[in-house]
């Protein structure tokens, strides 16, 4: 086969490093945010916090200190009566870099870890295929990974603690949880081939059928559920789990208050940090001026100061725009924190508004939270598809889901309402759904089909 040398001429859009940190910083929630702040004060002596250039009283002089540092808690200072967080403990992906950090892995393996856990969801889980993984380093990092290395990475991120994290999905987390136990006990044992070799008839409840297939007693098998019962389906929520039972342990992003009849939004005082390039440093320049490599350093240093403090104002101005169309459109749920005033919104509505593409609107609106009077919400509450009602409202799902949720709390757990049943109550209500889409709902909402929920 003959071979041949042919010129093909194509454009190819790549991103440029400071695009690529513009997009990581829209993508932090607050705590986020403040490391990376830290972070780059550290590293870049040109950049440093605003602080007010005036006479303070020795009384007070613990004002010199960065506005950040004086926080109470860690709280804004303007807020803390307001916003009910848990914002003085390591969340979740913290303390799991924290664990990570103690392991001896090579510089590759380490960067590789941190980004895994930070795939991970709130209940510990890597919800995404490994090869998704891959390609978002590529993409955010400039290089590139195999899924072997990323698996090897991922064993190890799944003997930290809590045992179950880093788990593809239940059966993974719960023999995750079983290979960690001290004591291999006979019922453990028992539990662990129950959840590697027969976890669909256990999740159906079909015991007979387990009983048969390993030849075991029914007393047998309820000491090995009794140890199943006793493992942690969500591994990371228990890092964040309030114990006051007070509030969550996250920081919002956002306020909106609903005061003397209107309603207020704001980025939280953390989320909007003051910085200013340091007039020391500008003053280096003339310094060096006869110094080629000095100045070049310094001008440099300087150059990415104000690069560094026009995207953190971007990101406030962006966050900012987003918020303002959610809390216009959802205007009803702000005043009142009625779901079932919760309108269909999509993020196509929001950039329509705003101009900015829609994974602009996704890097906003994943990981951020926002305080209301009625308590604190993740952005991604807010936003649902449409369904009609039998006069043709359009109302949101999220208010279906609600009132399914509802229609099962009450209902008669020696005798469960079908899924057909729950239509026929929600057709009562004036919603016109399928048997088909209550299904969906219900199994969004985490409820289990009726058989499953039915006790003795």
């Amino acid at each position: 086969m003959k071979q041949l040398l042919t010129q093909k001429l194509s454009q190819q859009q790549r991103l440029s490093p400071q695009q690529i940190q513009q997009i990581k910083l829209l993508e932090l929630p607050v705590l986020g945010l403040e490391r990376r702040v830290k972070e780059e004060i550290e590293d870049n002596p040109a950049l440093e916090e605003e602080v007010e250039d005036v006479e303070i009283p020795v009384s007070t002089a613990t004002d010199e200190v960065p506005r950040y540092r004086l926080l109470d808690n860690n709280q804004p200072l303007e807020t803390k009566d307001r916003i009910a967080v848990s914002p003085d403990s390591m969340d979740f992906h913290e303390l799991m870099r924290m664990q990570l950090s103690l392991r001896a892995l090579s510089a590759q393996q380490r960067e590789m870890g941190e980004f895994l856990i930070d795939c991970l969801d709130s209940d510990g889980y890597l919800r995404r295929p490994l090869s998704d993984v891959a390609d978002d380093i590529a993409f955010s990092e400039g290089k590139t990974v195999s899924e072997n290395a990323l698996s090897e990475v991922l064993y190890i991120i799944q003997d930290l603690e809590p045992a179950g994290v880093g788990a593809r999905d239940l059966q993974e987390c719960l023999l995750l949880q079983l290979e960690a136990k001290e004591e291999s006990t006979f019922s453990v044992e028992l539990a662990t081939q129950i959840i590697a070799k027969h976890f669909d008839d256990f999740t159906g409840k079909r015991y007979e059928k387990i009983c048969a297939a390993l030849n075991i007693s029914e007393k047998e098998l309820k000491q090995a559920i009794a140890e199943i019962t006793k493992l942690n389906p969500k591994p990371g929520a228990s890092f964040t789990e309030d114990t006051t039972d007070i509030a969550p342990a996250v920081t919002p992003d956002f306020l909106v208050e609903y005061k003397d009849g209107e309603l207020q939004q704001s980025l939280t005082a953390r989320n909007a940090p003051d910085l200013r390039v340091s007039k020391e440093y500008k003053l280096l320049l003339k310094t060096y001026a006869k110094d080629k490599e000095a100045s070049e350093f310094v001008r440099k240093k300087l150059g990415d100061a104000r690069w560094f403090i026009d995207a953190v104002q971007r990101r406030y101005q962006t966050l900012t725009e987003v918020m303002s169309v959610i809390v216009e459109r959802q205007k009803d749920f702000f005043t009142t924190g009625d779901e079932a005033a919760l309108k269909p919104m999509l993020y196509k509505a929001v950039v329509e508004v705003t101009g900015y593409d829609i994974s602009t609107i996704s890097r906003v609106v994943n990981s951020k939270y926002v305080q209301t009077n009625f308590g604190i919400f993740p952005l991604k509450f807010f936003f649902s598809k449409a369904a009609q009602t039998s006069d043709d409202e359009e109302i949101s799902t999220r208010a279906i889901k609600k009132e399914v949720k509802d229609l099962v709390a009450a209902e008669d757990k020696k005798n469960p309402l079908s899924d057909a049943e729950i239509m026929k109550k929600l057709e009562k209500k004036g919603y016109t759904l399928a048997r088909r889409t209550v299904a969906k709902y219900r199994q969004t909402l985490n409820i289990p089909e009726a058989k499953m929920r039915k006790t003795i």
